[in-house]
């Protein structure tokens, strides 16, 4: 499994599909590039509020302003592309680290 690291731009989706796209600033070598995580709407919401707070909004909406966004956060997807498991930056224990860091080139 590789450990990938970024700053929270938002989260974007639609609870009618079940899908929803977790934009990350996302830190490759020295480099920054915006990338879109594809994720499970509903439990990455309750994921995100539950780790950050302020995500869910009036009538079950994301609150775009809230308190997901700006936070740094260690992640994984699966061979395609879609959210395995995120982890707040300040909570990682450190073998997480270590094994993010590792694979710096």
């Amino acid at each position: 499994m590789k450990i990938r690291k970024g700053k929270i731009v938002g989260l974007q989706g639609n609870w009618m599909s079940g899908i929803a796209e977790l934009v990350v600033d996302e830190v490759i070598g020295k480099a920054v590039i915006r990338t879109g995580v594809y994720c499970d709407n509903a439990p990455t919401v309750r994921a995100l509020e539950n780790c950050f707070g302020d995500v869910i909004g009036p009538a079950h909406t994301i609150n775009h302003h809230g308190g997901h966004v700006g936070k740094e956060i260690y992640f994984s997807t699966d061979p395609v592309g879609v959210l395995e498991a995120f982890t707040p930056v300040e909570d990682a224990p450190p073998e997480m680290v270590r094994i993010y860091e590792e694979a710096i080139p």
